[in-house]
């Protein structure tokens, strides 16, 4: 998508998609995924994660949550011209940020400002070209664990996940409520 961002969905497991498309072999400066489907919308892969913002091709998402008001989002969004392309809430997400980009925030204004805007219980990580980021709403309802050492960043719902991609001595840590972090690449 874009000039630097790819995206690769495929339903199955994580060992798939490497056997699949070398995910491994795979170069650049930060990437994320979301390897579990739990959501309201069909399985399928157009309501799979990460979501990518249509009309803004280098922003990626992933979300863990509920966004309690994106019917209301996304009818103020389609009166603008903006298309949808699943009944996901997570889509609302690339769509929201999208547009604060486009407004000229940078990320870190932006992933502050869904604090306030978006409702409900979510965590989530953004990454654009040269930034990646995450944002956890104000009630710290959903996991989201950070580990971070001189050679990488880390992020995950669960310890087990970061510890069996990164097996290494490191500290990993929740997220705390409304915590917004951005790193550079």
């Amino acid at each position: 998508m874009g000039r630097r961002l790819e995206i690769i969905k495929q339903v199955g497991s994580p060992q798939d998609l490497e056997t699949t498309h070398g995910i491994s072999r795979l170069k650049g400066t930060h990437g994320i995924g979301h390897t579990r489907l739990s959501t309201e919308s069909r399985v399928d892969l157009s309501h799979s994660q990460p979501f990518w913002a249509h009309g803004h091709l280098d922003l990626a998402t992933a979300h863990n949550g509920h966004i309690c008001n994106y019917h209301k989002l996304r009818r103020r969004y389609e009166q603008r011209g903006v298309r949808f392309y699943t009944e996901n809430d997570s889509e609302i997400i690339g769509i929201y940020l999208a547009e604060r980009l486009s407004q000229g925030m940078t990320l870190e204004e932006a992933l502050r400002a869904s604090l306030i805007d978006l409702d409900g219980s979510f965590s989530y990580l953004a990454a654009t070209p040269d930034a990646m980021g995450f944002a956890k709403d104000p009630f710290a309802l959903k996991p989201l664990l950070v580990a971070e050492t001189d050679t990488f960043v880390a992020l995950a719902t669960e310890e087990v996940a970061i510890r069996a991609a990164l097996p290494d001595v490191y500290d990993a840590r929740e997220a705390q409520a409304k915590e917004v972090r951005v790193w550079r690449s």
